[in-house]
């Protein structure tokens, strides 16, 4: 049993050996041994075999994956044209020994022969690099496999190749050679790029829309296509991104700063634009629009621009050129019609006749046909004849020049020729800074010398006391109703007839036209009349003559000149010729003066206050220049700084041969001044003191005429025994709230500003404190009246008087005070309590009043006869607070009253507010 399962052993030992591709030369050694085990006593025994010795020989083998056949490929690609497809292998040796495999590429079948390369691929990523080399064979030891790469270049040929990679052993032996893999190579994109700039011809500050546009006229879809343009010549000739302009019609916009980073979002500024599409389907397009903004700097440029488009290995590219420029374009023409054809009869103006020393006149339109501001020059120049030309704007002003035109913009251009003798022919060019021009014609058949005549004369009346009609001498002043007849003769001097001559007379706007002669129409209202007449055709040498009445209307104003002109136009003479000018002065209206005097008599010493009214009656025109002379009668000496016009100061008169003068400068129309001053009277004066006065001045307006008052005066009788000792009043107005007829200072209210009058015409104004005086009035009875309209209080009813406080009759003596008590608009107040004491002849009358803020207390102590040693106390509540005046008085009282007024505040019942006063005296 033993040996066969020896022998068993031994062979699958061998059998072992040999499937593990044992490296070649390996020698295999074998003995087999057996055992015998002796039954009856267990002992072993071992008998081995020979030795058998094997050496393993070498054994090549490859193996490439993966496999494939042309009817079952083992990788496949789809390639355009030009592009490339890789296929990795792994090569295997799967013999027993290091051997050197060759690698070689076949192409088993197909319509297609593109090119291959076997490339080893070192690093594995599937991806010939550049280090990684060209191959024709790989050694590999037992078991070791490569990577391999079969690169396949397709040709511009379309079909299908189907290519294998082939290894064997050394002699061709084991040989792999089912590893086949197709490449299909489809009909390739064809790429265009269009570009445009719309519009091409660009002005400077305008904007020009960019379209690029690729397209796919090929029958293959194309890989990723990149659209781009790049802007940085652009930009360096003017040409700027619009920021947010940028648009397409399928893909991503990118946008790039630096032309190397692009970005989704837009930067600032944009020197790049680009989309980006995965493919591109035949007969599908990509369009690129954006906007481009030309500067000033891009003037005159032509800039190209060129855009690109790519596909894997494709790229084609399209260019577009934006002119930038203006295009400057000018005309000139007849009015109206600045761009009639130039050299065409429309381009031209004539006239048949002219004269020298009377402009002719064309009126021409000029305009800026381009589209760009330009400054122009217009020059004539003469082809026939000669003239001196001035040139007019539309203002009537010498036309400036350079004349600046916005595009689009007219201006009149009024050439006007004073002509030599002979005919004219004249061109006027406009010449453009930017190099444009165009010309047109003024044409004047004939120039003859000299001018019409023209003549204006006047003569005017008026009527006197008698109503007699009389002439006023040439020169002469006229006055409201005079009548003024003008007389108009024109000649026409020359060899030509004047045809469509018209007479216009603009009358005067203060003359009312009464009649015309010679078929005269008048139009317009007074004030504004003009007098025309159609005089047809005046033959050579003919005259004529035309008058207009007028009358001086109540519009005349003193001191004007009615000034008179007549003008002429005809068709040969288009600008009003004038004739000469006529004038005639205007003065009606006086200068008055008035002078009145303080005093009707007077005594040494007595001062005299003299008023001056001066009047200008002229109802439209000033005095200028107005001196006021007055000369005092003997004995009167003028009182320095006592001058006043108007009620303000006035600098004291200059004083020559005993007259005083005052310049008052201008005294308006209707303007009435008052000057006042004083005298003192001197021991020198006697008799009648007489002063006259008298204004003179200038009449302001166009005629300078010189102006006086009438005389004026003023008399005071000289009184030497009149003498009269004086005194004053003195008084206060007050609202009487308690209706005593006593201002008490705390209960009454002084009223300001009332005016009280005394008897003679002096008045008064009180103060803040209700007061007023009137100082040196006569000593004997006077009247006084407070003015009722100066305050809102009716006058308080005084029993004791007999009547209202408004008026006051009293006699004067010394100071003497007169008061006005006013009744209170809401009713008196009413005394809280009064008290009285009486003893014998003296008596002492105490009333409590209660006013906003605490009480007042009036006290009043009557006495016919003085009192010596006089105590007064009235005390306070307890608890109450002195706040004004006083409640004792202690000294002596004269005969008449005593009155004390004072205010406190108590918080107390109100009825407990009175206390009794103390009074003590002696006689």
């Amino acid at each position: 049993m033993n040996r066969p399962l020896l022998a068993l052993s031994a062979l699958l030992a061998l059998s072992a050996t040999t499937q593990a591709l044992t490296p070649a030369g390996t020698e295999i050694i074998n003995q087999a041994s057996a055992d015998y085990v002796e039954p009856t006593t267990q002992q072993t025994a071992t008998t081995m075999s020979n030795v058998i010795r094997t050496v393993v020989q070498a054994v090549c083998s490859v193996s490439v994956t993966p496999d494939g056949t042309v009817a079952q490929p083992g990788q496949s690609a789809t390639l355009l044209p030009l592009e490339r497809a890789v296929f990795t292998y792994t090569v295997v040796n799967t013999g027993n020994t290091t051997e050197a495999f060759p690698l070689s590429a076949a192409q088993e079948a197909g319509t297609i022969s593109p090119a291959t390369q076997v490339i080893r691929d070192l690093n594995g990523n599937g991806q010939p690099d550049a280090n990684e080399p060209v191959v024709t064979s790989v050694t590999l030891a037992p078991e070791e496999q490569a990577q391999v790469l079969l690169v396949v270049t397709a040709s511009a040929a379309q079909g299908d190749a189907f290519v294998n990679l082939i290894s064997s052993c050394a002699g061709g032996e084991a040989r792999d050679a089912n590893n086949v893999s197709v490449v299909r190579v489809g009909p390739p994109p064809v790429l265009g790029v269009q570009k445009t700039f719309s519009p091409a011809l660009v002005r400077p500050g305008t904007e020009t829309t960019v379209t690029v546009t690729t397209s796919n006229a090929g029958q293959g879809e194309s890989r990723e296509v990149i659209l781009t343009d790049l802007l940085t010549e652009q930009i360096a000739r003017g040409l700027t991104f619009v920021p947010g302009s940028a648009r397409t019609n399928v893909g991503t916009l990118e946008y790039t700063q630096d032309g190397a980073t692009w970005s989704a979002t837009e930067t600032a500024p944009v020197r790049g634009v680009r989309v980006r599409v995965p493919s591109l389907a035949p007969g599908a397009n990509v369009q690129l629009t954006f906007r481009m903004l030309a500067s000033a700097a891009a003037e005159g440029q032509q800039v190209v621009n060129t855009a690109t488009a790519q596909t894997g290995q494709d790229q084609v590219s399209g260019s577009a050129t934006a002119d930038v420029r203006y295009q400057p374009a000018v005309a000139i023409g007849p009015v109206g019609t600045p761009e009639a054809p130039e050299g065409t009869p429309a381009d031209q103006q004539s006239r048949p006749f002219a004269v020298t020393g009377q402009l002719v006149c064309f009126d021409h339109t000029a305009k800026n046909t381009g589209d760009v501001q330009d400054n122009y020059r217009v020059t004539v120049t003469y082809p026939q004849g000669g003239a001196a030309a001035t040139l007019y704007g539309e203002n009537g002003q010498p036309l400036a020049q350079p004349l600046s035109l916005t595009p689009g913009q007219t201006a009149l251009v009024r050439v006007c020729y004073d002509a030599q003798p002979g005919g004219l022919s004249a061109l006027i060019t406009i010449q453009g800074d930017r190099g444009t021009s165009n010309t047109t014609r003024d044409l004047i058949g004939s120039v003859q010398s000299g001018l019409p005549e023209l003549r204006k004369s006047y003569a005017a009346t008026t009527l006197n006391a008698q109503g007699q009609t009389v002439s006023i001498p040439e020169g002469g002043t006229v006055s409201i109703g005079d009548t003024v007849t003008y007389t108009l003769t024109v000649r026409n001097p020359y060899t030509q007839p004047l045809t469509n001559v018209v007479a216009t007379d603009p009358i005067p706007a203060h003359l009312n036209a009464t009649a015309l002669g010679q078929g005269g129409v008048l139009s317009g209202v007074s004030g504004a009349q003009t007098a025309t007449w159609n005089l047809g055709t005046l033959a050579p040498g003919e005259s004529r003559s035309l008058t207009i009445t007028t009358t001086v209307s109540d519009r005349a104003v003193d001191g004007e000149a009615l000034k008179n002109t007549f003008n002429l136009v005809s068709t040969e003479l288009p600008r009003p010729l004038p004739s000469n000018e006529v004038q005639t002065p205007v003065w009606s209206a006086k200068l008055l003066i008035e002078k009145t005097v303080s005093a009707p008599e007077a005594t040494f010493g007595d001062k005299l206050t003299y008023t001056l009214k001066i009047t200008n009656q002229s109802t439209t025109t000033a005095i200028v220049d107005a001196v006021v002379t007055d000369t005092p009668a003997r004995g009167l000496e003028y009182v320095p700084g006592t001058s006043t016009l108007n009620g303000q100061p006035l600098a004291d008169p200059a004083v020559q041969s005993g007259s005083l003068n005052w310049n008052i400068g201008q005294l308006g129309a209707q303007q009435t001044v008052t000057i006042t001053y004083q005298t003192r009277v001197t021991p020198e004066a006697i008799g009648q003191l007489v002063n006259t006065v008298v204004v003179s001045g200038r009449g302001a307006g166009g005629v300078t005429r010189a102006i006086a008052s009438n005389r004026a005066t003023a008399t005071t009788k000289l009184n030497p025994l009149k003498f009269a000792p004086l005194a004053d009043i003195v008084g206060t107005v007050f609202v009487d709230r308690n209706r005593n007829g006593l201002f008490d200072p705390l209960l009454d209210l002084p009223v300001t500003r009332a005016r009280v009058l005394l008897a003679g015409g002096r008045e008064v104004l009180t103060d803040a404190r209700g007061r007023y005086s009137f100082p040196n009035v006569p000593l004997g009875t006077q009247a006084l009246r407070l003015d009722p309209n100066t305050t809102p209080y009716p006058p308080l009813h005084v029993p004791q008087d007999g009547g209202l406080s408004g008026t006051q009759t009293v006699f004067v003596r010394g100071l003497t005070s007169v008061d006005f008590p006013l009744a209170p608009l809401g009713g008196a107040i009413d005394a809280l309590r009064r008290t009285s004491l009486i003893l014998g002849d003296v008596r002492l009358d105490k009333a409590v009043y209660v006013v906003d803020g605490g009480y007042v207390v009036t006290l009043r102590l009557t006495t016919p006869r003085p009192l010596a040693g006089v105590t007064l106390t009235d005390p306070l509540p307890q608890g109450a607070t002195l706040k004004e005046g006083r409640n004792t008085y202690a000294g002596s009282v004269e005969a008449g009253e005593l009155n004390l007024t004072y205010r406190f505040d108590w918080t107390g019942e109100p009825r407990a507010a009175t206390t009794d006063p103390d009074l003590s005296w002696r006689y």
